[in-house]
């Protein structure tokens, strides 16, 4: 341990260690290079949108919760904002999955909102098209989740942005997230770690299993285990988790 710049606190956690047969990784940073870069905006028809990048760069710039990678992509474009000035904020939370800001410019006042696809989905019942036209979400949603099926199950993590107009002299709350039009999808990437195959395979060697740990979707999910070695990967969501008794969740090689 100490040839690897290792240091031990605890001795009996060699002995711990040199017994595990599981171990849990997390996915971002751990099997990815843990960078992640934004490939894309795109409207619902796959064209790249200047109308998003802006309104997705408006929301991370002037969002003041905790720094995290998703905002530090976005920002990382560097759009001009002047004029614009941050009025308001309903931060992110695990339940809404959604992040809100208010700006103003000149007579304007604009909410925009992003977040995981289906919770900024869920809230929107409009879309806007390339040139500019304001359409009825309900004929196209069909269409919009399967675009978005189709980028996380080639390994992209992607959310969604929309806004809405907000009244003069009005702060917003997580009601007014509500009514709002879609512009389209924020496609992100964090590739594989370089040499990750072979250590996943030295576990394997060793009888070691590995599990996988992620927030992202199952289709991200099982992309990436594909990628780093895992050809037909078994996911488990969280919702798949909570349905199952101990007994089913550990498995029948882990029982024997």
């Amino acid at each position: 341990m100490a040839t690897h710049k290792v240091i031990v606190k605890r001795l009996e956690s060699i002995e711990n260690f040199g017994s595990m047969n599981v171990l849990c990784s997390d996915k971002t940073g751990t099997l990815t290079e843990g960078v992640i870069r934004i490939r894309s905006v795109l409207d619902i028809n796959g064209n790249e949108s200047e109308k998003g990048i802006l309104y997705a760069y408006l929301n991370a710039f002037y969002q003041t919760g905790y720094t995290n990678p998703i905002d530090e992509a976005i920002r990382a474009r560097h759009i001009d904002l002047s004029g614009y000035r941050r009025v308001d904020e309903v931060p992110y939370d695990f339940v809404r999955k959604r992040l809100s800001v208010l700006v103003s410019k000149d007579d304007i006042r604009l909410m925009v909102t992003k977040g995981a696809m289906q919770n900024v989905l869920d809230v929107c019942s409009s879309f806007e098209t390339s040139d500019g036209t304001i359409v009825e979400i309900a004929e196209e949603r069909k269409r919009i989740q399967q675009r978005f099926e189709e980028f996380s199950d080639k390994g992209f993590r992607v959310l969604g942005v929309a806004y809405r107009d907000i009244e003069s002299g009005k702060l917003i709350t997580r009601n007014d997230e509500a009514g709002m039009t879609l512009l389209g999808f924020l496609v992100f990437f964090d590739p594989a770690k370089h040499g990750i195959r072979e250590t996943i395979n030295e576990l394997k060697h060793l009888g070691i299993s590995l599990k996988i740990i992620t927030g992202d979707n199952r289709l991200v999910a099982a992309n990436i285990s594909q990628q780093v070695g895992f050809p037909k990967p078994r996911v488990l969501t969280g919702s798949d988790i909570r349905e199952m008794s101990d007994e089913a969740l550990l498995g029948p090689s882990e029982r024997d």
